[in-house]
């Protein structure tokens, strides 16, 4: 019996590293590596216990017979005691929620509480490696060339996954986020690429690219980047965001709206200047 219940342990305690893994992707191993995961792991592998237990109390057999009846039990043990132990016996209406009573109400407020103090260790050690990879590396200028740049870079990125790194760029340009001091806007960048890349990879794409931004950008790119970073502009206020002399930024201005990247309305004197399409 005993081999049954360790088999049953074991096969709890997989099923809750394999949640744990698919949760923090970005390291597996640092995410598991932790007080609070092996808290989770160990409700998870009495909770696969407790569920033996009670099959065999019951002398349930799910449909089996000699020999395969312990072998059946366990199984069904070990991979469906999160389901045993998720359910409730009975719902119970308060306001405008629906509260389980039964195993459920327990167990998942222990395995909530383990997966968040999870979360925020994790947390901690995210936000300490992406400060110091993405320190001084320019949001408006880099974020297009980063992101293409992992994605080229791995061979498994899904387009669910790619649409949100995409949306997230955009909200952090034009969004709600557009406000956010450039800097918090690469920390933010770097933060929704490491979950999908992890670490190691993030630092060696960013510290490839830094040369290519070490160096004084085009004076096209630099009316972009004003452009996008402040909205519509009077051409006067665009010139001195820009530091260009005003003969380098009219001809840089008509190059850029004659390539339709750039609209200006309004009449001479109160002239503005936007992203095009914008």
């Amino acid at each position: 019996m005993w081999v049954s219940f360790l088999a049953v342990v074991l096969i709890g305690a997989l099923v809750a590293l394999a949640e744990l893994v698919s949760r923090y992707r970005d390291n597996p191993a640092g995410a598991l590596w932790s007080v609070p995961a092996a808290f989770y792991v160990g409700v998870n592998a009495g909770g696969a216990a407790a569920a033996l237990w009670t099959v065999t109390q019951f002398g349930w057999t799910f449909g089996a017979a000699g020999e395969s009846v312990t072998f059946t039990q366990v199984l069904v043990a070990g991979f469906g005691s999160g389901a045993l132990f998720r359910s409730s016996l009975f719902n119970v209406t308060a306001g405008n929620q629906v509260i389980g009573v039964g195993p459920s109400a327990v167990l998942t407020v222990i395995l909530s509480a383990a997966d968040r103090a999870v979360d925020r260790g994790r947390a901690r050690i995210r936000s300490r490696g992406v400060g110091e990879i993405m320190g001084g590396f320019p949001f408006e200028r880099g974020a297009d060339a980063l992101f293409h740049y992992a994605v080229a870079a791995l061979q498994n990125f899904t387009p669910a996954e790619v649409k949100v790194v995409e949306d997230r760029i955009a909200s952090l340009r034009s969004g709600r986020e557009a406000t956010l001091p450039e800097q918090v806007k690469s920390y933010v960048l770097g933060l929704s690429l490491q979950a999908l890349i992890g670490e190691k990879v993030l630092r060696e794409l960013v510290e490839s690219l830094r040369p290519a931004f070490e160096q004084a950008p085009p004076a096209e790119q630099v009316l972009l980047d004003a452009l996008r970073a402040n909205g519509k502009s009077e051409l006067r206020k665009l010139q001195a965001m820009s530091g260009l002399q005003l003969f380098e930024f009219s001809r840089v201005l008509d190059g850029l709206v004659a390539a339709g990247r750039v609209a200006v309305d309004g009449g001479s004197g109160e002239e503005i200047a936007s992203l095009a399409g914008t």
